[in-house]
């Protein structure tokens, strides 16, 4: 039995949130600077009269790229929306198979990895992102 995953890239590499926990998808205006933030967060991002804090994946997965995010994929976590800035969100797909991460990647986010013909889809589990106290202090900063 499959599932769907909303598929996004940050620079050449490809990544997959499960279809459930995007709230939404939008394209990215004007961002606002949040005083000592962490460096992946790049500031708030208003959706609907509701601030909600825009996550950098770049910074956050370390992945190098010449291409300013143009979106940001809204999600979920413990009861806080978060946005994540992507640089394009490509497709919703189908997956029927999802391989476990090869045994020297040890990073808790990543959930899988979806092998298809032509490329490779990063599954990543929306929840494991952040850590606690990344959030807390999220939480902090905007609360």
């Amino acid at each position: 039995m499959g599932f769907q995953i909303v598929v996004f890239s940050l620079g050449s590499e490809e990544y997959g949130l499960p279809i459930e926990a995007v709230q939404e998808i939008t394209r990215l205006a004007e961002v606002h600077p949040i005083p000592k933030a962490p460096d992946f967060v790049k500031g708030l991002i208003r959706i609907r009269g509701q601030a909600i804090p825009l996550i950098d994946l770049h910074q956050k997965f370390s992945v190098q790229s010449e291409n300013e995010p143009e979106f940001a994929v809204i999600t979920e976590i413990d009861g806080n929306l978060i946005g994540f800035a992507v640089e394009e969100v490509k497709e919703v797909r189908a997956i029927e198979d999802v391989s476990p991460p090869p045994p020297l990647v040890h990073s808790s986010f990543i959930g899988g990895i979806v092998n298809l013909p032509d490329r490779m889809i990063i599954q990543v589990i929306p929840e494991r992102i952040l850590e606690e106290q990344e959030v807390d202090h999220l939480n902090r900063l905007v609360g």
